[in-house]
């Protein structure tokens, strides 16, 4: 059984629980979702992977810091301590992941361009090609992030041509929001990569 960690401070959340529960009867795995609201919700550990979300990121940081919740500061000490946790970070998510501005090292080494595609009358649905896909999958922008800097992590999605999605280790940013897609490839990633975090530590 895998324990996946859903950060719950904004954004299509419960897109998110459907997709890693359909993505989890595709690789026939179990999977346990434990929603992650505020510092209580890390206490014992136990996570095998984290989702999170997007939304609005200045939101999410006042929503999750210091003096809110106070969830965002531990959490991403934990990504952090553990270098092989596999994260899932969309939209607003991929830019709290590259600019965590909790004083720490940001936790991918792409650069991200927060609302670059435009404003949200700008969002827009389109083909993103993924890698080991056999066809472009349609996609969903919305205020969409643009990865400035994507030279060091591996790019795993583009749409026409440029870099949308980045993969650095198990950490997955993505600029657009899988879960309204309609497709599970990502989270099926981050499942694989959590399974294979557990068969490494049980050898």
């Amino acid at each position: 059984m895998l324990e996946v960690g859903l950060v719950m401070l904004q954004g299509s959340r419960r897109a998110h629980e459907i997709a890693i529960q359909n993505a989890s009867e595709l690789t026939n795995t179990q999977v346990s979702i434990r929603e992650l609201r505020s510092l209580d919700d890390l206490i014992g550990g136990g996570l095998d992977a984290i989702i999170l979300p997007g939304g609005e990121s200045t939101t999410m940081r006042i929503v999750g810091g210091e003096d809110g919740t106070g969830l965002l500061g531990p959490l991403y000490s934990i990504i952090r301590e553990n270098g092989d946790m596999p994260v899932l970070a969309t939209c607003a998510g991929a830019i709290l992941l590259a600019d965590p501005q909790d004083g720490g090292d940001p936790i991918i080494s792409a650069e991200v361009d927060r609302n670059a595609w435009g404003r949200q009358i700008d969002s827009f649905i389109g083909p993103v090609a993924v890698e080991n896909a056999n066809s472009p999958i349609q996609c969903v922008f919305i205020r969409a992030p643009r990865f400035t800097d994507a030279r060091k992590p591996s790019v795993i999605a583009t749409f026409d041509g440029e870099p949308v999605g980045v993969r650095e280790s198990n950490r997955i940013a993505l600029t657009f929001h899988p879960e309204l897609s309609g497709t599970t490839i990502f989270h099926e990633m981050l499942i694989e990569a959590a399974l294979s975090v557990q068969r490494g530590a049980a050898a």
